[in-house]
């Protein structure tokens, strides 16, 4: 499918689409009914679910696509409208939130599954920018553990078809599909997409995607599909990625060869131009680009979001006109978010070498005249020279947390890693990150800094220690 392919389905404002039942939603057939065995998951809540489906599959990754396609295929499922696989090892969760409020912003009901989530498992599937209701996520659940039979699905292969599921029930116009490790063995792709987004590409998840940059792009590529469109964010990408999409006959817009995004006068905007004849004519040059999100390599993200929408406007309905409102109103937390002064806090999910680089840059960019405590944590199979190597020296004194999941460690364990690295490094360990945090907080004077960074479950415990108690001021 290239630059002149017509619309796949037709564009409705999610207010006035009606379907049988309620408005906005399909009735679900009833299945067929619950074995007996299962039985006893009828009265599973989301807490009871999420627990089940993390014991279901003896390996907690196991990169393959033949188990969950058997059921979905089981579950008869359906292809949402038109598909957009975000790829790439950092700024994925970035893309998402940009396309899907521009989409939202020209009438199309979108759904989004991204993971890890922050707080709450909900967070992963959303609808027009909500997150899915236990309700919605527990029926997904114990329809796909009737349609299991003797099949072992990890907990994403799960959540990948449960999102299915709801985006289907809700009738999206586009959905918007994060990877969550890789791309060709990716749960995900068992989907065909339109347009396959791939983000900057570096070293993290290597012992599952490769050793250097090139094997690691190969795998990320592995989402482009023949003769659709696909956009590489990257501004100096594996070779791997141009090869792949020529091989498959499929439209590449390359930032940088294709497209290029340049920062504004006044640094809070962009300017985004392309010539290439698949970029409708009205989307060849655009300025007063907002930056929504932190960080100075969100205008690289910024680029390929629009990339991506200005190739798909034709089926999607959005124009440039939509750009500005959709794009002023993203929203992604965790990501170089300012949650307090004085002292000066921040938190960031920055845990592998690219994402910490461009937090020690945030933190060279809002500076303060005291010290800076580092709360920190990490699974166990993190490259520490990696994350470590720009934020070391940035960090007067650490306060290391502990993670309490499979692949996690105790703070104590990661110090004793930290230490050589950093042999005189002034560092208290924590059991969780919430206490990690209170500790770093107690320590810190108004003039000082406090970063937590790492793990998403580092950054989500604070989070959710938020709702329980205030935000700090």
């Amino acid at each position: 499918m290239g630059p002149g392919r017509t619309r796949r389905f037709s564009r409705r404002k999610s207010s006035t689409r009606t379907r049988p039942g309620r408005p906005g939603r399909r009735q679900i057939p009833r299945s067929p009914g619950i074995p007996p065995e299962l039985g006893s998951f009828l009265s599973f809540g989301l807490d009871e679910w999420l627990d089940h489906i993390q014991r279901q599959h003896w390996r907690t990754i196991d990169l393959k696509l033949d188990r969950v396609s058997r059921v979905w295929q089981r579950l008869g499922g359906s292809r949402p409208p038109f598909v957009i696989t975000v790829a790439g090892t950092n700024g994925k969760g970035s893309c998402v939130a940009m396309l899907e409020s521009v989409l939202r912003r020209a009438g199309n009901r979108t759904g989004s599954y991204t993971s890890p989530h922050l707080v709450r498992y909900n967070e992963r599937i959303c609808v027009d920018g909500r997150p899915a209701s236990d309700a919605e996520i527990v029926d997904a659940f114990r329809r796909i553990q009737a349609a299991c039979g003797d099949v072992g699905l990890t907990y994403f292969e799960y959540g990948t078809l449960c999102a299915l599921m709801v985006f289907w029930a809700r009738c999206v116009d586009v959905a918007i599909l994060e990877t969550g490790m890789g791309g060709r063995l990716d749960a995900v792709n068992m989907i065909d997409n339109d347009l396959a987004l791939i983000t900057s590409v570096g070293l993290d998840h290597m012992q599952w995607l490769g050793s250097d940059r090139e094997q690691i792009g190969r795998e990320k590529a592995g989402v482009i599909r023949p003769g659709a469109f696909v956009v590489s964010t990257d501004p100096a990408p594996p070779a791997a990625i141009a090869d792949t999409a020529a091989d498959l006959g499929a439209l590449l817009l390359q930032a940088g060869e294709q497209y290029a995004i340049e920062p504004g006068p006044d640094g809070k905007t962009c300017r985004w131009r392309s010539e290439h004849p698949a970029v409708p004519e009205d989307w060849r040059r655009l300025a007063g680009l907002p930056l929504p999100l932190p960080g100075d390599w969100q205008p690289h993200n910024l680029g390929g979001t629009v990339a991506a929408l200005a190739l798909t406007s034709g089926a999607t309905g959005v124009e440039p006109v939509h750009l500005v409102p959709g794009l002023s109103s993203a929203r992604l937390p965790g990501r170089c978010e300012i949650i307090g002064r004085e002292p000066l806090t921040i938190i960031d999910v920055a845990h592998n070498a690219d994402s910490a680089a461009g937090l020690a840059r945030f933190l060279d960019a809002n500076p303060v005249p005291g010290e800076t405590h580092g709360v920190f944590g990490v699974l166990a199979d993190k490259a520490l020279p990696g994350v470590l190597d720009d934020l070391g020296m940035r960090v007067n004194r650490w306060h290391l947390a502990g993670i309490d999941e499979a692949r996690g460690q105790s703070g104590e364990a990661l110090a004793r890693k930290m230490r050589l690295l950093y042999p005189d490094m002034e560092a208290e360990t924590y059991r969780d990150a919430v206490r990690a945090f209170q500790g770093a907080r107690a320590h810190a004077r108004p003039v000082d800094r406090v970063v937590a960074f790492g793990s998403f479950h580092v950054v989500g415990d604070i989070i959710g220690s938020f709702e329980r108690t205030s935000v700090p001021q």
